[in-house]
């Protein structure tokens, strides 16, 4: 079997990534004489070979299963619909301008679900690359459709299948934070973008089976990136309210972590059971690190 070379875009910025089993550099293997390039998957020079699925993603976790649970096929359903139907049309748009003079570059995607986030990043650069982390298959499937992300299947509390200083910009979107393996893979002057609920994200939703927002997130994720990265240099408070159906509210409740303790009926049911539910609000922070210069040390603050 020959290897095609990747897309001119690919070979300017190259997926830094590293074997799971000996951390060597994984290179990818394509499809002959498929235009454009797929992936038919990754292999290191010790012989660890990773095989892409039938829907182009890698599963980097063989012989490392992940105490989680990942995300089932109808709660990624449940997410496309909210995302393809513009719930959060205002992250989106947050994320586009405070990335905005971002030059082209490798993206990582940590928790990246569908790679609805990302995807929407690459669009804007057309030489840029991506990579989707997550746990769901069925996420990973879909964040594997754009021609220019790599979707993995990977833990992110186990250290991350990526060279050092390899990734310009990583966006983690209320997903699990793994910040001493976010400044390891993170070059200098390289950012980190945390998106996170605030207190009153989706407040109406609270008595129809969403789960419990923590009241100090904020606080939280500020002292647990410190230590690595010092105080963020941007906070983007986003506040919003935009009309709900009763699908789309039932959504929004089952793509999240209550999910995983019932179905998509019940909630419904429950959202049915309350008086008429017509708007929800979106409160979010969009936290941004930047990562220092080798030889000097985080910020205090």
């Amino acid at each position: 079997m020959s290897e095609i070379p990747e897309q001119p875009s690919a070979s300017q910025h190259p997926v830094p990534l590293r074997c799971p089993h000996c951390r060597q550099t994984l290179q990818a293997i394509f499809h002959e004489d498929a235009v454009p390039p797929r992936l038919r998957g990754v292999r290191c020079p010790a012989g660890h070979r990773f095989d892409a699925a039938r829907q182009g993603y890698v599963n980097l976790l063989v012989g490392r299963p992940s105490k989680f649970t990942p995300d089932t096929a109808e709660m990624i359903m449940a997410r496309e619909r909210v995302q393809s139907g513009g719930v959060f049309s205002p992250l989106t748009a947050a994320l586009r301008g405070l990335l905005a003079g971002t030059e082209p570059a490798v993206f990582l995607d940590c928790g990246a679900g569908t790679g609805y986030y990302l995807h929407d990043l690459l669009a804007q650069r057309p030489e840029s690359q991506g990579i989707a982390l997550d746990l769901s298959p069925a996420g990973l499937k879909r964040a594997a459709k754009h021609p220019r992300s790599t979707a993995l299947a990977w833990d992110l509390w186990q250290p991350l299948p990526l060279a050092d200083d390899g990734v310009d910009v990583l966006l983690n979107v209320f997903a699990p934070r793994n910040p001493e393996e976010y400044a390891r893979v993170l070059r200098p002057g390289g950012v980190a973008v945390v998106v996170i609920p605030g207190p009153g994200h989706l407040a109406e939703l609270a008595q129809r089976g969403l789960l419990k927002q923590q009241q100090d997130k904020r606080e939280q994720v500020v002292a647990q990136m410190r230590p690595h990265f010092g105080p963020p240099e941007e906070n983007v408070h986003l506040q919003h309210t935009r009309p709900v159906s009763v699908q789309e509210a039932a959504d929004l409740i089952f793509m999240g972590p209550a999910g995983h303790h019932g179905t998509l009926a019940a909630i419904r049911e429950e959202i049915d059971s309350h008086e008429e539910l017509t708007q929800v609000s979106l409160e979010l922070d969009i936290l941004l690190w930047r990562k220092q210069p080798l030889g000097e040390h985080p910020p205090n603050g």
